[in-house]
């Protein structure tokens, strides 16, 4: 690889100097440390100092932005997404880390999950949350929307969850099984289409929740 200089020859009567950039890396929640290997799940940071035209604060509030963006990783901006990096240095962004779950000792990306269960085809759409668990840390749950013309009843339901936590154990593994799967007409979204998981997961788990100033539908919290 070319050093800096050679590709920024230095001008008459100039001093070359690198400008900083994005040392964007990966680090485990749990040990606030890099990752072990590529390949491995973890909170996505930038190493201080942040690059120029980065934001500097939040308007008017100094204390919030210190508190969530720089207060968690000393040293490191905290983008709030869980990602990895590859044997080849690309980054991949996975979810938010608000959608990462700890199942059985192993971190597991709700987002990996939803697309397992949106490649059965009968589902249309899905949304995996975390449910709190005695044993198992956080446990899966799937709330799924199925294809228009589907009945279900008692037997159909058993038999598309057996069918849907089958699909899941084979393609992801047996550690993070869906503990439940739930079959809904609708999500809770915003405007925008995003699907409100963290408030269907406070749902589930029946802590207090503030409704959405951006939700598209009001009913569909009643009817989760």
């Amino acid at each position: 690889m070319k050093d800096f200089k050679s590709v920024f020859p230095t001008l008459p009567g100039s001093v070359t100097r690198p400008v900083p950039g994005y040392d964007v890396q990966i680090f485990n929640e749990e040990t606030n440390e890099p990752v072990e290997k590529p390949g491995d799940l973890g909170k996505v940071v930038i190493k201080l100092p942040l690059p120029p035209a980065f934001m500097l604060t939040l308007w008017g509030n100094d204390e919030a932005f210190i508190e969530k963006y720089l207060t968690d990783t000393p040293g490191y901006y905290t983008t709030g997404d869980a990602g990895v990096i590859d044997d080849k240095g690309y980054i991949h962004i996975m979810t938010r880390t608000d959608d990462v779950i700890n199942t059985a000792g192993h971190r597991i990306s709700t987002g990996r999950l939803e697309e397992v269960v949106n490649d059965y085809g009968p589902v249309v759409e899905s949304a995996v949350v975390g449910f709190n668990h005695p044993v198992r840390g956080e446990v899966p749950v799937a709330l799924v929307i199925m294809k228009n013309g589907i009945v279900l009843n008692e037997a159909s339901k058993k038999k598309y969850a057996t069918e849907i936590n089958g699909k899941v154990r084979s393609d992801v593994g047996a550690f993070c099984r869906l503990e439940g799967v739930l079959f809904a007409e609708r999500l809770p979204k915003t405007r925008s289409g995003k699907i409100l998981r963290r408030t269907i997961r406070e749902i589930c788990n029946q802590q207090e929740f503030k409704m959405p100033a951006t939700i598209d539908d009001p009913t569909s919290i009643d009817h989760i």
